[in-house]
């Protein structure tokens, strides 16, 4: 769980509204400050004034897709090294790969159950 001193800030980038606001409604719950973006486009720029610690990014969506949204944010703020999350309804093996290669850390087939969103946010916090 987030406390005080270390709030974790995450970004849920969705174009699913129902999914980020859904995420965010958890997130909040552990304790975290969380804001959400409905396309990579707007992902990106909101990673660049929010500094987020966790980001949970879909990966097919409109514009940007989420392996651009990770190569942009890894290139852009790469001091910063958000811990990036795949959240997709696919679940090939090449998918899994080619998300770790964009430089996503993990990848994880939608929906997320609520325990395996409080490990990676405990896990981010014990990380500060």
């Amino acid at each position: 769980m987030c406390d005080q001193t270390h709030q974790l800030r995450v970004l849920v980038i969705d174009d699913n509204a129902d999914n980020a606001e859904a995420l965010c409604v958890l997130l909040a719950a552990l304790g975290c400050k969380a804001v959400m973006a409905l396309d990579g486009a707007q992902g990106v720029a909101e990673a660049a004034q929010f500094d987020p610690h966790l980001i949970f990014s879909d990966l097919e969506m409109p514009r940007v897709g989420g392996c651009d949204v990770a190569r942009q944010i890894r290139a852009h703020w790469p001091k910063s090294n958000p811990r990036l999350i795949c959240l997709t309804g696919r679940d090939q093996p090449d998918d899994r790969r080619m998300c770790i290669e964009a430089g996503f850390d993990d990848f994880f087939t939608k929906p997320m159950l609520p325990g395996s969103v409080a490990t990676i946010v405990n896990a981010s916090v014990a990380a500060l």
